[in-house]
């Protein structure tokens, strides 16, 4: 999803994931599996110096809900280990992933399902997080110009 005062941070990732539905339709033939990874901010000494230099609108707009190296690095071995496209983290990012679906490479017929009886639902919980991060935005501007 876009983050407000990282918008080429978040230009990357929605071209990441263009690349690797292209680069899945292209070597699927050749037997290869693409992952993406939906993980949230990784407590690591790099993103603790980012949130140096990030906006403080940021900062409160995302909280601190991050998860260890470690804990995403055994999901992700584990989610490329079993060949999912999609490779949720948290539950944050489980209906991130359905929410945002579309037309990715689904191998599963029950996820498939899942994904599209809760991918209204999902919408609309998207939608309720965006409204509040337009309301810390409206506060937080006035705020900025005293």
């Amino acid at each position: 999803m876009g983050t407000y005062g990282l918008a080429a941070y978040s230009a990357t990732k929605f071209g990441l994931r263009g690349l690797a539905e292209a680069l899945q339709q292209e070597l699927i033939s050749d037997n290869i599996r693409i992952s993406v990874i939906f993980a949230p901010a990784v407590d690591t000494p790099g993103l603790e110096e980012a949130r140096k230099k990030m906006p403080e609108i940021s900062k409160i707009m995302h909280g601190s809900d991050m998860m260890k190296a470690e804990e995403i690095g055994k999901i992700t071995i584990n989610g490329i280990k079993s060949g999912k496209f999609s490779i949720p983290c948290n539950l944050i990012g489980q209906m991130v992933a359905i929410a945002t679906a579309g037309l990715s490479p689904q191998r599963s017929f029950l996820v498939a399902s899942i994904e599209v009886v809760f991918s209204g639902f999902f919408r609309f919980l998207a939608l309720l997080s965006q409204f509040k991060m337009y309301g810390i935005i409206e506060k937080w501007h006035p705020q900025k110009e005293q």
